[in-house]
């Protein structure tokens, strides 16, 4: 019976470390419109403060290389340690007109200027370079934005203040924006991609939600409630805890039928050894 005891245990240990287990909370590195800089944890909604940026008010946030960057609404570009909070002003870049929303991955980074045409920032000096025009309304701050970047291309929010945005695909090579259709939610003042996800961040609404869709999708599920407002955009890093929804958990299945045949195999060999 002591010899049965011994396997069982390790049995029911192999198969509790296969099977399938909720991810671990996303931690999404956050920077709001009054340059607050913190992470948002994509399953509650909660917020964990860092820091203050050195800047009047932010545009977005991006990460390329495991290195935050962060736009203020002035061109302003920073890298951000997201232990300390503590910012390097790297350049500007230099628009005639303000920067109005922000974004950056693999690919690079980018920004939306007032009359919506797209640019990409110089990680090294601030600098923006004329991408081409989205397509876009012009904005001087009537409508409500938002951009993160999927490292192949950038998904854009947009919607007059109050209105039910809309969701848009922008190309970043060219910088024309393909409709995808209407989110479903008004008041869209950040973004952020989650483990194959898009996850947007409601302001003004009362009770403001993460709102969610897989990546391309229109269809936006209301997720948890938003603890803070308002966020301007968010990013994620692969050296912080698991940056998959609770749905992405993989599932090993290819492993169970065999392992159900060797444990019934040790059990009955367990039975027949404390029998004799």
């Amino acid at each position: 019976m002591l010899r049965r005891s011994a396997i069982t245990p390790s049995i029911i240990g192999v198969f509790l470390a296969l099977s399938p287990v909720p991810a671990a909370a996303s931690t999404i590195f956050s920077v709001f419109y009054d340059s607050r800089f913190g992470a948002v944890d994509s399953l509650s909604g909660a917020f964990m403060p860092v820091g203050t940026l050195p800047i009047p008010s932010a545009a977005g946030i991006g990460a390329v290389q495991n290195n935050i960057f962060v736009q203020s609404m002035q061109g302003e570009l920073l890298t951000v340690d997201p232990t300390t909070g503590v910012a390097r002003v790297i350049g500007n870049a230099g628009l005639s007109s303000t920067s109005v929303i922000f974004a950056g991955g693999i690919n690079g980074l980018f920004e939306f200027d007032s009359a919506s045409n797209l640019y990409s920032v110089s990680p090294v000096t601030g600098s923006a370079t004329l991408i081409g025009a989205s397509g876009l309304p012009a904005n001087y701050g009537g409508w409500d934005t938002s951009m993160s970047d999927d490292g192949l291309n950038l998904f854009v929010t947009a919607g007059g203040a109050g209105a039910i945005d809309e969701l848009y695909e922008v190309n970043v090579t060219t910088g024309k924006a393909t409709d995808l259709g209407s989110t479903g939610v008004s008041g869209i003042a950040g973004s952020a991609i989650v483990g194959g996800y898009l996850d947007l961040f409601q302001y003004n609404a009362g009770t403001n939600y993460i709102f969610t869709a897989p990546l391309g999708s229109n269809n936006f599920i209301r997720g948890p409630v938003l603890s803070v407002a308002i966020v301007d955009g968010g990013v994620t890093l692969a050296g912080s805890a698991d940056f998959t929804h609770e749905a992405d958990s993989p599932e090993p299945t290819f492993l169970f039928p065999g392992l159900v045949l060797v444990a019934f195999g040790l059990l009955r060999r367990s039975r027949a050894s404390a029998r004799s």
